[in-house]
């Protein structure tokens, strides 16, 4: 009985680890590149965004958000670069949704895709590798205002407009 009790803990903290569920276990250096490949596709989709915003005070939110996103993606490349030698940066990106409104919704959704993913494997990543502890929770407090600030653009944004 004991045994079936520490079988169902393993499978809630530890939800990588299952076979049977199609998930696949990922070493820590491994989610941490997953995590820097996100952070910089976001950064550079939500820079795209910010160029195709109507009104100057949002894209220079937008801008600032990217930025953010940009020099948390240097940090925790330097992370990796430290834990596990060199790591490549090459994905592109390119602007989609026919209008701001919904390119703020694909941002968010991305920003949550990410979080998601961060909280999944902080656990294990963090007890393998403490010394990045304190960077995965400065992190994902960033990720909490930023979240915040696309909800807010989405607020006032007008969903049935046709500005690019």
């Amino acid at each position: 009985m004991l045994h079936n009790l520490f079988k169902k803990l393993e499978e809630l903290l530890l939800p990588e680890r299952r076979i049977d569920n199609g998930a696949q276990y990922l070493e820590p250096v491994d989610v941490l590149r997953l995590v820097h490949e996100r952070i910089s596709q976001l950064a550079q989709q939500i820079e795209l965004h910010a160029q195709l915003a109507p009104y100057p005070q949002v894209a220079e939110r937008l801008r600032r958000i990217a930025g953010e996103k940009r020099d948390s993606g240097s940090r925790l490349k330097q992370v990796i670069e430290k834990l596990h030698g060199s790591i490549t940066d090459g994905s592109q990106y390119s602007a989609t949704g026919k209008n701001h409104w919904q390119r703020l919704i694909r941002d968010l959704e991305d920003q949550k895709v990410l979080d998601d993913l961060l909280s999944r494997y902080e656990f294990i990543v963090t007890r393998q590798v403490p010394e990045v502890a304190d960077f995965l929770r400065e992190l994902k407090t960033l990720h909490e205002a930023h979240r915040r600030s696309l909800t807010q653009l989405i607020a006032v944004a007008d969903p049935q407009a046709t500005q690019t």
